[in-house]
């Protein structure tokens, strides 16, 4: 046993060392390559996927500036609508001409957000992802303001030809009036925050051509004589 521990490689100790250097230097070189390819991957992930999600916050913006035009129509139409129920209740009532009608409104987009992959967004810089984070939040609320206008739009749209009014209708009416005229407040002051959060990231509204042209129906007078 002691003979045995007496042994030497045949090229001896130097050479056994040099042929470990070797194989820890290809592991290294291997292992190192293998980050560097990993690196590549993620990069490239994290800039495809930061793509896609400017363009889609640059696209959620536009659809707030694509109805901007039509707050003034909207805010004209409530007026108006305001003055007939005013005149009703005075007993000066007057007849709609025309269809109350219906401002158009495009859906908010989160699906790059939504589908979005944790090993990505983990290599994302905390800050900026916090910023991606909250404009995400706020357009959810945006969203509930919107859809709470639609409705409130399609509720004045029973409305249209109306002949005469009770007490019942002229309470219901003001409240839905009253209703439109909060959620088009808050979106419009949203939306004016929302692109100046957005302008410190260097996102823009950019509108998509292939959006259909606001309906200007409601920007057409409907409020008669006698």
């Amino acid at each position: 046993m002691f003979g045995m521990l007496k042994l030497t490689p045949p090229h001896g100790w130097g050479a056994v060392a040099w042929e470990l250097a070797i194989v820890t230097l290809g592991v290294l070189i291997a292992l190192g390559a293998q980050q560097f390819v990993d690196g590549l991957h993620w990069r490239g992930e994290m800039r495809d996927f930061r793509t896609a999600l400017r363009a889609e916050i640059s696209d959620d913006l536009a659809t707030y500036t694509y109805r901007r035009d039509l707050n003034r129509c909207m805010t004209a139409r409530l007026d108006e609508l305001q003055r007939w129920l005013d005149g009703w209740r005075a007993g000066r009532p007057s007849k709609l001409t025309g269809p109350i009608a219906m401002p158009t409104s495009l859906v908010i987009r989160t699906t790059v957000w939504d589908s979005r992959d944790p090993e990505t967004v983990s290599r994302m810089p905390l800050d900026e992802k916090l910023e991606y984070g909250s404009l995400y939040t706020e357009f959810a609320n945006a969203e509930v303001h919107r859809l709470d206008e639609r409705a409130a739009w399609v509720e004045l749209g029973d409305y249209d030809g109306a002949t005469g009014l009770d007490h019942q209708d002229l309470m219901r009416l003001q409240g839905l009036i009253s209703r439109a005229r909060l959620r088009l407040r808050r979106i419009s002051t949203n939306s004016d925050r929302f692109i100046k959060k957005a302008a410190a990231l260097g996102i823009r509204p950019v509108p998509n051509p292939e959006w259909p042209a606001p309906d200007l129906e409601i920007c057409r007078p409907i409020l008669g004589v006698g």
